[in-house]
């Protein structure tokens, strides 16, 4: 997954927080999902990190042979 990918699903994450916050009224399963969304925003935010930390070595790489 590229990171334009990932930040695109970070957005639609926070958009279905969102959009679960204004139509549901039972705080237990809000709770569960706004945790479950939590949790998989700080996955991809780990990708993203990845993801930069592959392309620094890359990009260190291509600069070493230049």
């Amino acid at each position: 997954m590229t990171i334009n990918e990932k930040i695109s699903q970070i957005k639609k994450t926070i958009e279905e927080i969102k959009n679960i916050t204004k139509n549901l009224s039972n705080e237990t399963i809000l709770e569960s999902k706004i945790e479950k969304m939590r949790n998989e925003i700080l996955m991809l935010k780990k990708g993203i990190g990845e993801s930069i930390d592959e392309l620094d070595e890359i990009l260190g790489d291509e600069d070493a042979r230049s």
